[in-house]
């Protein structure tokens, strides 16, 4: 591998992925890139970023229908996918997995790590957490406007020599990049953020300004950490005591923002119920904790995605 300048797949080319590797392409990486939505605008013009850490625009090397299509060997196979059921990633990425390759997860979520791990036992897993906001408002064109950063580990712990590689081109990239030793438990923390403010502002059709400027949603919000925190706990994550007050305060300073599920449901896309809250219920359940008000909103999002009609 050519530690400077890597070979980079990605696959699932939103707001995210397009965001993150579109960095790693400043800094040098050879990204190419898998879009299905936006493949015509992509291969034409690329993507135009705009962003809060300046804007710019995301030439792919290559813009592909589909990994197969991929004639190199990826040092490094990003998957920036949305976390569904209805997606199998091991089958959708396998053509352009070699021995050498990297898989580097940027997704929503807990305990999505694992088809990826069983699929491919003998390829590094690198699982990595996002702290942005960011949205695809059309196709070929990204809007970030808060936050910007990654927390990274191998999964299920330790480090190695491609990690580190890759944190110092995000780096290079002036992005805000943290090598972790237990990504798991970095995965609760934003859960406590992903949970409550992800399923409200479906419900709501609310941004999160308005969610934390309403004492009744903002009490929801509270009760729906506090019980996360719990089922963290349970399954050997002792979060701080402060992270509830943290996160609150942070998202009443943070600018006005629709979560990803949010657009996702405006646009008449499946939403991630299952791999932010569903997860965490199960994970409940298996530790016998009472979670009333995450099994209330998971019901109440289940009645709007059944909605959706899948492609």
């Amino acid at each position: 591998m050519n530690k400077d300048n890597p070979k980079i797949l990605l696959v699932g080319a939103g707001a995210v992925g397009t965001y993150f590797c579109g960095r790693l392409a400043q800094a040098g990486a050879k990204v190419s890139a898998v879009s299905r939505s936006d493949y015509d605008v992509a291969k034409d013009a690329g993507y135009d970023i705009k962003s809060i850490d300046g804007d710019f625009i995301f030439k792919p090397e290559n813009v592909l229908r589909s990994s197969d299509e991929y004639a190199d060997k990826p040092d490094y196979l990003v998957v920036a996918m949305k976390s569904l059921p209805e997606l199998n990633i091991p089958e959708i990425i396998k053509g352009a997995v070699s021995p050498e390759t990297s898989i580097v997860l940027i997704q929503n979520g807990i305990y999505i790590e694992k088809d990826i791990a069983s699929a491919f036992p003998d390829n590094e897993l690198i699982s990595a957490v996002a702290f942005i906001g960011v949205t695809r408002i059309r196709p070929g064109f990204v809007e970030h406007k808060g936050a910007g950063r990654l927390e990274m580990g191998i999964y299920p712990k330790g480090k190695s020599d491609k990690l580190r590689a890759l944190n110092e081109l995000f780096e290079k990239a002036k992005v805000n990049c943290e090598i972790v030793d237990d990504i798991e438990e970095i995965r609760w923390r934003k859960e406590v953020w992903n949970v409550p403010f992800n399923s409200i502002s479906v419900l709501g059709r609310a941004d999160t300004k308005m969610i934390v400027s309403n004492p009744v949603t903002l009490e929801l919000a509270r009760n729906m950490m506090t019980e996360v925190c719990a089922v963290a706990e349970a399954n050997g994550h002792k979060l701080s005591d402060s992270i509830i007050d943290d996160n609150i305060n942070y998202t009443i300073e943070y600018p006005a923002y629709k979560t990803s599920m949010l657009v996702d449901f405006e646009n008449g896309r499946p939403i991630e119920k299952e791999s932010i809250l569903g997860h965490v219920i199960k994970a409940a359940e298996d530790k016998n904790i009472s979670v009333p008000h995450l099994e209330s909103v998971y019901a109440l999002l289940n009645l709007l995605d059944n909605k959706i009609v899948r492609p």
